[in-house]
This record gives C-alpha cells, sequence and structure tokens, in this order.
C-alpha cells in the first residue's frame, strides 16, 4: 500500500497521463458511433442506363434498400445493449495503444531520467515493479470502464429511420465471458512491453523494439500455411495474436480453429499476459541500477 501510494503521489498529478486515459474511451465511443453510422446510412448509387429506363432504376434502387434494411436486421442487435459492450470492448485497438505506452513511460523513463537509483535503493525491487505493473494495469482497467459506460449508454440515444436502436436488442448468451476475454486480450499489450522496457531502459529502444515484436508476431501469425507443413502447425494458435484472433473470433475464423482448441490459445494468451511479467520481475531484481 505504501508504494501504490507514491505511485499516486508520482503519477495521479500528470495531466498527461490523465489525457491519455479519459481519451481512449472517447475514442472507443467513436468508433462505436462512426461503425453505426456507416451501417445505418442507406446506400447511394447512380444508374446509368442506356438507353435510359426508370422503370428498372427504381426497381434496382428498391432492391438495393431492401437488401440493406434486411441486413440492418442481422446486424443491428450487435449495436443495441448489452451486445454494445462486447462491440466496444472488442475494439482492442486503442486500449492496446494506451497500454503500451503506459507500460514503456511508466519504466522505461525511470532509468532516462536516473529516478530509478532513488526509487529502487531502499525498497523490495520485485514488489515495487509489480506495483507499477498494477498501477499500469489499472489505468487500463479504468479506460476499459469507461469505455463501457459510454457503450451502455450511447445505444439509448441512437434510433435508425425514427426506430430507437434499443427495439433491435436482443440476449447476449455468455455476456460477462465475452466481455473478459476481450478485456484479457489487452493484457500481453502490458507485460510484453513491460519486459522490453526493463530490459532496454530506454523508452525509445523500447518503443522501437515493441513494434518490431508485435509486427513480427503478426507476421508469424500470417505465416501459417508455412507452418501447416511443418512439425509444430499450431505455432499461428498461440502467438500473441493468433490467440486473440482465434477467441475473439471463435469458431468464425476456421483456420486457427482447426489449428488448435479454444482452450490452449486462451492457455498461450495467459502465458503472453504473465510470464513476461515474471521475467520483467526477475530481471529487474539483477541488473546494477547505477549502470
Amino acid at each position: 500500500m505504501h508504494l501504490l501510494a507514491a505511485d499516486w503521489v508520482r503519477f495521479g498529478p500528470r495531466r498527461d497521463l490523465r489525457l491519455v486515459v479519459a481519451l481512449v474511451p472517447v475514442i472507443l465511443a467513436l468508433m462505436f458511433v462512426m461503425e453505426f453510422n456507416t451501417l445505418t446510412t442507406p446506400p447511394q448509387a447512380d444508374f446509368f442506363f442506356d438507353p435510359p429506363d426508370p422503370v428498372a432504376e427504381a426497381d434496382l434502387r428498391a432492391q438495393m434498400l431492401a437488401e440493406w434494411r434486411d441486413r440492418l436486421v442481422v446486424e443491428l442487435p450487435a449495436f443495441a445493449f448489452p451486445a454494445s459492450l462486447v462491440k466496444v470492448s472488442g475494439n482492442i485497438g486503442p486500449l492496446a495503444l494506451l497500454a503500451i505506452y503506459l507500460s514503456i513511460a511508466l519504466v522505461a523513463a525511470e532509468f532516462e531520467w536516473g529516478t530509478v537509483r532513488t526509487l529502487h535503493l531502499t525498497s523490495s525491487r520485485g514488489r515495487t515493479l509489480a506495483v507499477r505493473t498494477g498501477v499500469v494495469v489499472g489505468m487500463v482497467a479504468v479506460a476499459t470502464a469507461l469505455g463501457l459506460l459510454l457503450a451502455a449508454i450511447i445505444p439509448f440515444l441512437l434510433s435508425v429511420e425514427g426506430r430507437p436502436l434499443q427495439d433491435y436488442a436482443e440476449p447476449v448468451p455468455g455476456l460477462l465471458s465475452e466481455v473478459g476475454v476481450r478485456i484479457l486480450a489487452v493484457l500481453p499489450f502490458v507485460s510484453i512491453p513491460l519486459l522490453i522496457a526493463v530490459l532496454t531502459r530506454s523508452m525509445s529502444l523500447a518503443f522501437l523494439l515493441t513494434v518490431l515484436f508485435f509486427v513480427a508476431d503478426l507476421a508469424l501469425t500470417g505465416s501459417a500455411q508455412f507452418w501447416q507443413a511443418s512439425p509444430v502447425p499450431w505455432v499461428p494458435a498461440v502467438t500473441v495474436t493468433g490467440s486473440i484472433s482465434r477467441l475473439l473470433l471463435g469458431s468464425e475464423d476456421q483456420f486457427l480453429a482447426s489449428l488448435a482448441p479454444q482452450s490452449v490459445s486462451l492457455v498461450a494468451l495467459l502465458a503472453w499476459s504473465v510470464l513476461p511479467v515474471v521475467a520483467a520481475i526477475a530481471r529487474f531484481r539483477r541488473i546494477d541500477i547505477n549502470e
């Protein structure tokens, strides 16, 4: 509790941290509304018949509108509450960027500023880094909670052709588990940058290596056809991006589903969330912080 209170004294007044934590839920809400507007905007198309045929044009437009309305009936329930919680929590991009920024900024910066010497010489290094990890997770959790709060409110303010969006609401089986898996998918973006920050002791280098790591991870997931002919064809299903895709898409991603069961990807995601933090704490306890 003393270490947590110390971090609150150090980081609580920082406006940049408050700004990014408050900005991410707004971005999530805007993404939700923009996707809703894209879906609910009637199709616009200009037809050119030679010779002109107003009857055929009217029939084609009517067919397009009918198909658009059929698609609305199918897709609008995902925007109504409570399905809106799943929709917003599934947009993990802004939350992942926030997690990467906070993990590196609150750990690697200590080495660049030299404050690591005074902060960690008189306290347990492992406990201090564990608390710092908790602070980062807490900030991401606050941003996520605010995003979910907006996701619960916004659907009641939207309508489609004069009909309230909530008229399309449907129950969501396993709502808590669906949202929980999407929140869990953000944790590797905390743990991996944290480990890289401890190893590099540099913000710029940590950002660069973190980007390279996730690019390589994405490339590894995308090279599933290569791994299919290897003795370990399940590798793309246990990478960070592969695990997230497998869990978020479920049975929709038939190829990843054929590589490994969903439980394997869940265990892999948990490992990516925990093991890098353990490695970072182990390394941080042994490095010479006076270098």
